[in-house]
């Protein structure tokens, strides 16, 4: 700081000479001790000058030499260390801010401020997913896992090829053990490919490590076993049951594990299972598989059901009632309810309700009324494509 200030102290002395060559061409005299010495001011401010210079420079080189050449090594390399850092954080602005090369030349002039290891990682961390190199046996865990992350993260675009995103995991799960991250994306390869054994093997050790929620975890789960059913007839009741257990109210899995049920011979199981469920909602699947478990005795189920009011009931149970009524050979009751249903009933019922009155009037042989109930069935959006057929042959 002082020498800092003695430069800009001999600066406004040499403009003032400047300004003033007067001033600077006067003679000036000193006596003392019978010695006489003569010169001009200019002159003697400028040795004045030199002099001060040579005392600090003196000065600093002893301190050097006391010091040590460590100390020298640290002075020379700090101005160099500031400007790799100011490189750094150009490199890092013109990486957010997208400018030019994203920071790549700045980044190699930086070397020195950082460790190698984080000079990789922010080389990585500025290349997008399909610039990553593959993973190698000899690569920093850290690189690893940043580039994994990378190349399967949900925005990468355009988005690798399977196989690069599953090499890329199985490499970050060998550098780091159960992480969270990896295992939940390799649970996505793996129902993306279609593995569902390893899928679930998966999902159920992130839910029993704590990374996922029950809430985020078991839909998945559920499907898994699911798929694993299908895939798997001679366990299907084991997947089934696990499926059920995680969500018992999932009206595909009380489909499927009702289905189940009833093929091993457990009708009443099912039949309760799925009336429980329709009674807490209206779903016109559950109702067709219940109306197929009361054929043999279709009297004794349709009683139970004309105790409760229309109030009562939801709209598949009052389409069940009146084809167990049809079936029970009450044809005056089941036309009237069904008939009512296909009035009032919700947009999800008619066209059910409509084909079911179609059905009724052709096996009567009643193909006028059969031909006007498919109609208006397929007008109210009916999908059942067989039973719409009979209602073209009419014509």
């Amino acid at each position: 700081m002082r020498f800092i200030i003695l430069l800009i102290f001999a600066l406004l002395l040499t403009i003032a000479l400047i300004a003033f060559p007067d001033i600077a061409d006067q003679a000036l005299r000193f006596e003392a001790f019978g010695w006489v010495f003569e010169t001009r001011q200019g002159a003697f401010i400028v040795a004045l000058l030199v002099l001060l210079f040579v005392i600090w420079l003196l000065r600093t080189l002893v301190s050097l030499l006391f010091a040590g050449p460590g100390h020298l090594w640290r002075s020379l390399r700090m101005g160099s260390r500031r400007r790799r850092e100011q490189n750094l954080r150009e490199a890092l602005a013109n990486w957010l801010d997208m400018r030019g090369d994203s920071g790549v030349r700045l980044l190699k002039r930086s070397r020195g401020v950082l460790p190698e290891w984080m000079l990789a990682l922010l080389k990585s961390l500025m290349a997008d997913a399909k610039d990553q190199p593959m993973p190698t046996h000899d690569q920093d865990a850290l690189l690893t896992a940043l580039s994994a992350r990378i190349v399967t993260g949900p925005t990468a675009h355009p988005r690798p090829d399977l196989a690069t995103r599953k090499t890329h995991l199985e490499a970050w799960l060998n550098a780091h053990p159960g992480a969270p991250l990896a295992l939940a994306r390799m649970a996505d390869i793996s129902e993306e490919e279609g593995d569902w054994p390893k899928l679930i093997s998966l999902l159920e050790d992130v839910w029993k490590r704590g990374h996922r929620s029950s809430h985020t975890v078991k839909p998945r789960l559920v499907h898994a076993y699911l798929e694993m059913a299908r895939q798997e007839p001679e366990s299907a009741m084991q997947y089934l049951r696990k499926a059920h257990r995680l969500m018992p109210e999932n009206r595909q899995v009380l489909l499927e594990y009702g289905q189940a049920l009833v093929a091993s011979g457990d009708e009443r199981a099912a039949q309760r299972m799925w009336n429980t469920q329709l009674e807490s909602e209206s779903d016109l699947a559950m109702a067709r598989l219940l109306l197929g478990q009361y054929t043999d005795d279709p009297l004794r189920t349709f009683r139970k059901l004309e105790k409760k009011s229309d109030a009562e009931l939801n709209d598949a149970q009052r389409w069940l009632r009146a084809e167990l009524a049809h079936a029970a050979k009450l044809d005056g009751l089941a036309f009237e309810q069904m008939q009512s249903l296909a009035d009032t009933g919700s947009e999800a019922i008619v066209s059910a309700a409509w084909q079911s009155l179609g059905n009724w009037y052709l096996g009567n042989d009643e193909h006028g009324q059969a031909a006007m109930c498919y109609r208006k069935a397929l007008e109210a959006g009916c999908s059942d494509e067989p039973k719409l057929d009979k209602a073209e042959n009419i014509d």
